[in-house]
């Protein structure tokens, strides 16, 4: 059965019941985000709205279900500004076993976690091994491609400039995906405000020989709170308003494309015989 609608909390429950019914192999896709501070310019909920985007994208080329069980996740690095949320670790936990459950008990086999906040990823990962053993569900947290010309020149650009949090590859995507939220005239003035020990700046360099372990100790010496080294609360060396939506909209499709291919493709896999029966 075709869906014409893709949120689980937008579908009536016979609705839900025919497409769990009728789809040979049900995949539900969960995203998880955050509600933070991105800059002066970018919503709280940035990683949330971003990726609410993408998942519906995604159930709809893929006739799957979508949840968003929360706003906020894990962010308290982020609590030196106002208006971000923090869950405990063990809250947002909570939150992804407790949305598995209730959902493996009516007969969801294939579950996808889709996360839009680098600081919820081990609590993701954690979730995606131990949900398995508790409901014998299989569980996966993809990501890709990485190995394309195009994901290549983004990880480039994340490495050279530390683009990682606020700059114009987040702001791109917002432009992309919400853009009557975005008040770029608040960087009118804007300029980096990284506040690190020059020799720890230096590491992040990736032409140098030695980046691979240099990379590594400047995260081991990286202050834990945001705050502490941006004055802004954007992470990057580079230009936020060098955004281009247009520009992201390609990587926004490759990501998608991925996705939708590995869903196609896991759908082929008839479930093992360790989830048809599960001890646990």
């Amino acid at each position: 059965m075709a869906l014409s609608k893709f949120w689980l909390h937008e579908l009536t429950r016979p609705a839900f019941a025919e497409w769990l019914d009728a789809e040979p192999a049900p995949v539900v896709i969960i995203g998880i985000g955050s509600i933070e501070q991105h800059g002066p310019h970018l919503p709280l909920g940035t990683d949330s709205l971003f990726i609410r985007e993408f998942i519906h994208e995604a159930a709809s080329r893929s006739n799957s279900v979508c949840v968003h069980p929360c706003f906020p996740g894990y962010s308290p690095h982020h609590m030196g500004f106002p208006g971000t949320i923090t869950f405990r670790e063990t809250t947002l936990q909570a939150v992804l076993m407790d949305t598995i459950e209730s959902l493996s008990r009516h007969g969801i086999k294939r579950f996808m976690l889709l996360n839009g906040h680098g600081g919820n990823t081990n609590v993701m990962n954690l979730v995606v091994q131990l949900a398995k053993r508790a409901y014998g569900v299989m569980v996966t947290a993809p990501e890709g491609p990485g190995g394309t010309e195009l994901a290549k020149r983004y990880a480039e650009r994340q490495k050279r400039y530390w683009d990682v949090h606020s700059g114009p590859n987040e702001t791109s995507a917002a432009l992309l995906c919400f853009p009557e939220l975005v008040e770029m005239d608040r960087l009118s003035d804007w300029k980096p405000t990284l506040q690190m020990d020059p020799q720890l700046m230096a590491f992040l360099d990736p032409d140098r020989p030695d980046y691979e372990m240099v990379y590594q100790i400047y995260r081991a010496c990286q202050p834990p709170d945001t705050d502490q080294f941006t004055a802004c609360g954007i992470y990057g060396m580079n230009d936020p308003r060098e955004a281009d939506a247009e520009a992201y909209r390609p990587r926004f499709e490759e990501k998608l494309g991925f996705i939708v291919e590995f869903i196609e493709k896991w759908k082929e896999i008839p479930i093992p015989e360790a989830f048809k029966n599960p001890k646990n």
